[in-house]
């Protein structure tokens, strides 16, 4: 029988948990016309939400395209993948699409080798670039109805050294009923920057949508249910898990998916059995973290040490003295790490969007 828990990829759209109402929310905007942003840390389920939204507006007739920007470094890769996002285009319209692109001839050279489907590109990549963002008018003008666009780690679009961002929003401003665009990524600073600084061509111009942590009860029954599908017994590790979890969904997903492991068909997991997945975890985890660790500077590694230990008040000054660092210092650091994506502000309090990093942290402080 196949563990149920996946935890090292999106989830499929029906495998989401909760997300009612930001996928409400979204499909209502977009829907109507309007542009929104969904930021959100690494592994929070920000992919699975988008792809969670496609299904829905797929299956209530609208097109959708679906673009990953995540890692490109130039014009010719971001080209190759807006190519990809309108080959994999569902329905009627693909055939249309199909015929299209081939006459487009999407095919480029880079340093890193070829891209597309054959020889070299008949024109160039700029001219390239603004005919596949003009697709979603062209194929409003044959069906209709209003393409939702998706760009997800769209954040990336400040890694090439073309102005990327200038290009797209100049392209798709005529767009008003031929189109909808879903921007989202993972990095809160960059996608801030894209979005909220007056000198950037996108200020202002998507609807912001966030993503909280998820709520216990919705987590609760979800890895109950499916222990239960599969003549298994969480009830008494559930409390451990929600409480080391805390919402995150890939973290409570990768905890239920060990501790799934090790409950046997017809049994019963309980505190010390997830205890035990929480240290198999934490072993698996323990090397990402320590290079995690050694990538920040000595007062980011003092700031998240003083969120952790003061329960996510780390300017108090007991929490300044046990991480010998100066509130200046946790100031400044504080705003590097919200952008960072390692830090997010809740109920009033910072907490480390990684739950295990913080029991990693406390832990490492505890055996020092």
């Amino acid at each position: 029988m196949p563990n149920p828990f996946v935890y090292s990829k999106p989830v499929a759209p029906e495998a989401l948990i909760d997300r009612n109402q930001e996928r409400t929310q979204l499909l209502e905007l977009l829907q109507g016309g309007h542009n929104c942003r969904l930021s959100a840390p690494r592994r929070y389920g920000k992919t699975s939400l988008v792809h969670n939204v496609r299904a829905v507006a797929d299956r209530e007739g609208t097109p959708t395209v679906y673009v990953n920007f995540y890692g490109i470094l130039s014009l010719e890769e971001a080209v190759a993948r807006l190519e990809r996002g309108y080959r994999q285009l569902r329905g009627p319209l693909a055939r249309w699409v199909t015929g299209k692109l081939e006459g487009l001839s999407v095919s480029l050279s880079t340093p890193a080798g070829s891209l597309g489907v054959s020889g070299m590109a008949r024109r160039a990549p700029e001219r390239l670039l603004h005919e596949l963002l003009d697709l979603p008018a062209q194929l409003f003008a044959r069906s209709g109805a209003r393409v939702l666009v998706c760009f997800d780690e769209f954040q990336e679009v400040l890694s090439t050294r073309f102005a990327l961002d200038g290009a797209i929003r100049s392209a798709i401003e005529a767009h008003h009923d031929e189109a909808a665009y879903l921007f989202s990524g993972s990095h809160p600073g960059m996608m801030r920057a894209l979005f909220e600084d007056r000198e950037r061509p996108f200020y202002g111009q998507a609807r912001a949508i966030s993503l909280a942590p998820l709520a216990a009860e919705d987590v609760a029954d979800y890895v109950g249910s499916q222990f239960e599908s599969t003549r298994r017994d969480v009830t008494a590790a559930l409390r451990p898990l929600l409480a080391v979890s805390q919402g995150h969904p890939q973290r409570a997903m990768m905890l239920a998916h060990f501790l799934w492991e090790m409950t046997p068909r017809d049994g019963v997991a309980d505190e010390s059995t997830f205890g035990e997945a929480l240290e198999v975890v934490l072993e698996e985890l323990a090397e990402a973290f320590d290079r995690t660790w050694r990538g920040l500077d000595d007062g980011q590694r003092r700031t998240l040490l003083a969120v952790v230990i003061s329960d996510g008040r780390p300017t108090r000054a007991a929490a300044l003295e046990a991480a010998d660092v100066p509130r200046s210092t946790v100031a400044e650091a504080l705003a590097r790490l919200r952008d960072a994506g390692f830090v997010f502000d809740h109920d009033g309090r910072v907490r480390l969007v990684d739950p295990l990093l913080a029991l990693w942290v406390t832990r490492g402080r505890a055996d020092a």
